[in-house]
């Protein structure tokens, strides 16, 4: 190295956190350092825009939809797998997303996502419980096969 005639000495790193891929990986991921994701609300003539802002670096794990929506990403560049296909979307960007389908995203650049729906609902409390699965629910499970498919298509 350039350390002149001082001799490195290396040590193994040691993880910050060890995944137990036994268990929930949302839950697993909750007990990391949670990075700041602004949301904003929107109502007008029966459609919900929620819009969410995910910075650069940043693995996120959605929630899985009850109901069929439209993404419409403004800004910004993700790997983003989706009901096990990893794909690199880039704004502008219009998607149209199933029922029962949850996103894992790494964020690739500094995103805006919005997420459409039909609803004459205005609260928010209700439009969670409406419109996706809880955290509790087993159905939110993740496997390390799907951690790995969007890993290997972010790290080449």
């Amino acid at each position: 190295g350039c350390m002149g005639d001082k001799e490195e000495i290396i040590n193994e790193v040691e993880p910050i956190h060890e995944i137990d891929f036994t268990k929930s990986l949302i839950h697993e991921c909750l007990k990391l350092p949670q990075v700041d994701c602004p949301l904003n609300h929107h109502f007008c003539g029966g459609v919900y825009a929620r819009q969410i802002t995910m910075p650069a670096d940043t693995f996120v794990i959605g929630k899985r939809h009850k109901t069929s929506h439209f993404n419409i990403i403004l800004k910004g560049k993700a790997h983003v797998l989706i009901d096990g296909v990893v794909s690199l979307i880039e704004a502008p960007c219009i998607l149209n997303s199933a029922e029962n389908i949850r996103k894992i995203l790494y964020i690739v650049e500094d995103m805006t996502w919005v997420t459409i729906h039909a609803t004459q609902e205005t609260d928010i409390l209700k439009l969670e419980n409406d419109l996706v699965f809880s955290i509790a629910d087993d159905d939110n499970r993740i496997s390390s096969e799907e951690v790995n498919l969007l890993i290997s298509g972010v790290v080449k």
